[in-house]
């Protein structure tokens, strides 16, 4: 897997000067950073709280990590469908990853379908029913 956080130029990717730790602490939260995306990309659109569940990690921490991944475009909030009546408050908004998000991620679906669906055509025969 790549880390999302890699193609982040500017001043945010570089780390603050200061005395020692700088660094271990930006690859601590890169970590982080990627262990939410990927929770994303196992469960599907998600609110921080079920993030914060999901990494044991607080909301506010999450929210941290999902701003920085909004302005990295690896994320975007989506608002969340209610149904049935709206509770009080402002509404919950879900994460999904970004196209660019996903591209982050070593994925084949697509090789792996086809390869599905070859598989099939030969297991069937490959005649009318096939």
């Amino acid at each position: 897997m790549k880390n999302v956080s890699e193609a982040q130029t500017g001043p945010a990717a570089t780390p603050a000067a200061g005395p020692g730790g700088a660094a271990p602490a930006l690859d601590e939260q890169r970590g982080t950073r990627n262990r939410v995306v990927r929770s994303i990309l196992d469960h599907g659109p998600s609110t921080a709280a079920e993030v914060a569940l999901r990494l044991q990690l607080t909301q506010a921490a999450v929210r941290r990590h999902l701003d920085t991944l909004v302005a990295e475009g690896v994320v975007e909030p989506r608002e969340k469908r209610v149904y049935g009546a709206r509770t009080r408050g402002r509404p919950a908004k879900v994460f999904a990853l970004t196209e660019c998000g996903r591209d982050a991620f070593d994925q084949a679906y697509d090789k792996l379908a086809a390869d599905a669906l070859r598989w099939i055509a030969q297991a069937a025969g490959g005649g009318e029913m096939g």
